[in-house]
């Protein structure tokens, strides 16, 4: 068959270089002889032009490089038509479902525990109490109890306050132990004017076991305050500077009140300055001689030496021994 092919090919070749050479010699051939004459034949037998199988051809054509037709046949116009056309491209199956159900999102991060507010307390106002301590109480801390005297109806007010809003559970540290600290101090003031402004606080019968002062329906003395309530309670050494005995061997009333926002920095403050207040605390001669508080209330201060060298712009040197001075009881007017 490649032979024949072969034949029909070099046949059609040399047919058509006849027919382009009587063209031009002669002009248009006529129809009829130009279809008999351009017809190829295998062994004196025509061939179809559309019997001819496309790949034959092709494969002819790769085959034998050289040869070339004058006219494409109408199988080859169809083949190279065929050739321009796209591709169908194949359908794309889609994607197989799964099962596998989507990642759950990630929890968001848990907000942190807030914390819950302390009811708002019933702690009281102290400010008319501090109006009355810059009024009658000198920087130093001498009292004008006379000038008390004449203001005794608003000390009075203010110990009715005290007597009715006195410390809860909703109050704070600082709430309570400013509450109970102004209260003693004012309580005392109060017990100095009902026994006439006396000499000295000693000269009262029982100043400090007496119960004579009403908060919330209780009575108290003032040693019940200090020993039964500031002292076991708040465990706070720097309250023997705050409470005030009305005696000149006592640290000085302040001229102001305690509250909670100036607490701690009062509490310090007096400290400091009665610790080195050489005519109290006598601690840089070659003898020291301290303040009895530091004797009666040597439970709540530790080791007294160190206590007191905590605040003194010179330390006691640890050779040396602490004795304690006498306690002058004269009214701190």
């Amino acid at each position: 068959m490649y032979t024949q092919l072969t034949s029909s090919l070099h046949l059609l070749l040399v047919l058509s270089l006849s027919l382009s050479l009587c063209r031009c010699a002669d002009g248009p051939p006529a129809t009829t002889s130009a279809a008999v004459a351009t017809a190829p034949t295998v062994n004196g037998q025509p061939i179809a032009t559309d019997t001819v199988a496309s790949d034959q051809i092709e494969y002819t054509l790769e085959q034998n490089p050289g040869i070339a037709t004058a006219e494409p046949s109408v199988k080859e116009a169809q083949i190279e038509v065929a050739r321009a056309k796209p591709a169908t491209p194949k359908p794309v199956a889609p994607p197989a479902p799964t099962n596998t159900a989507p990642a759950p999102a990630p929890a968001p991060p848990a907000a942190p525990a807030v914390p819950a507010a302390r009811p708002a307390s019933n702690a009281p106002n102290h400010s008319a109490w501090n109006d009355l301590l810059q009024q009658h109480v000198a920087a130093s801390g001498r009292v004008d109890y006379q000038g008390f005297q004449q203001d005794e109806p608003k000390l009075d007010d203010y110990l009715g306050t005290l007597a009715r809003e006195t410390p809860g559970p909703n109050w704070s540290r600082q709430e309570a132990l400013a509450y109970w600290i102004n209260a003693y101090n004012a309580y005392t003031i109060k017990l100095i004017l009902d026994n006439d402004i006396p000499a000295s606080i000693r000269d009262i019968e029982k100043p400090w076991d007496q119960r004579w002062i009403k908060l919330a329906g209780k009575t108290y003395s003032l040693n019940q305050i200090e020993h039964d309530i500031v002292r076991p309670t708040f465990k706070e050494p720097r309250i023997h500077f705050a409470l005030v005995c009305a005696a000149k061997s006592c640290p000085p009333l302040p001229n102001q009140a305690f509250t909670a926002e100036n607490l701690e920095q009062l509490l310090e403050r007096r400290t400091r300055a009665f610790i080195r207040d050489e005519e109290r605390n006598v601690t840089q001669e070659a003898v020291v001689r301290v303040s009895p508080l530091f004797d009666w209330y040597a439970e709540d201060f530790g080791n007294v030496k160190d206590y007191l060298n905590k605040y003194l712009a010179t330390e006691i040197p640890a050779s040396k021994e602490i004795t304690f001075l006498d306690y002058d009881w004269s009214l701190n007017n």
